[in-house]
């Protein structure tokens, strides 16, 4: 396996909490109050236009800008998963292709990896605001995939939710489900990804197999 695709949130880094802050923050204005049930329902959604079905066109820029801001000042405070560096390290000395494929913005993306010092793993970082459509849909991973070169089950995609997984096993790239945050995203009974592991320690060992056995 050549070309390795990490998913951002709940895969390379931990951003759990901060979702509900930045948004409670940038709609605080407006008198909204939403959970994480509500975030849910617009991961598909373009990064610029979530807030369309909430508020009006002048109100949704203003609470896009409160959301930049907000998410500017916690960026401080996030970090990578305990083991992810490593990780990469190890996949970075095979001289393999390593990419990002989100569904947030790119230039938050930018931020939290310069920030959390991932930044220079990556040759690759395709966003939400990089496609004309986000996550579930296979857009950006087939720029990914394309890219890259090479068959398409050349390619991992490791990532912590079914708009990670449903698309890789699609295009027929390899899946593996990460499950190392403390509230793992459960897939849907339908959505079975090729590998899955509890722990980066785990996913980590069996990424030398592979590399061992490549």
């Amino acid at each position: 396996m050549k070309y390795w695709i990490f998913d951002f949130d709940g895969t390379l880094v931990n951003t759990e909490g901060f979702f509900d802050q930045c948004f409670g923050y940038a709609l605080e204005p407006f008198g909204h109050k939403i959970d994480s049930s509500y975030i849910e329902t617009i991961r598909h959604v373009h990064p610029l236009n979530i807030f369309d079905g909430l508020l009006g066109k002048n109100d949704a820029q203003i609470a896009l800008k409160r959301l930049a801001e907000k998410g500017e000042e916690v960026a401080d405070h996030m970090k990578p998963f305990a083991g992810i560096e490593e990780v990469l390290k190890t996949l970075s000395s095979e001289n393999v292709g390593l990419a990002i494929w989100t569904g947030r913005d790119a230039a938050s993306a930018r931020k939290i990896l310069q920030k959390t010092n991932l930044d220079n793993y990556f040759e690759m970082l395709i966003s939400g605001t990089c496609v004309e459509n986000n996550k579930p849909n296979q857009e950006g991973l087939l720029r990914i995939v394309r890219s890259f070169g090479g068959p398409q089950d050349h390619h991992v995609m490791v990532g912590d939710h079914h708009h990670d997984v449903e698309p890789a096993k699609e295009m027929g790239c390899v899946s593996v489900h990460a499950r190392w945050k403390d509230n793992p995203h459960e897939l849907p009974e339908h959505i079975k990804a090729d590998h899955q592991f509890d722990s980066v320690a785990a996913f980590h060992e069996w990424i030398l197999k592979q590399l061992k056995d490549d």
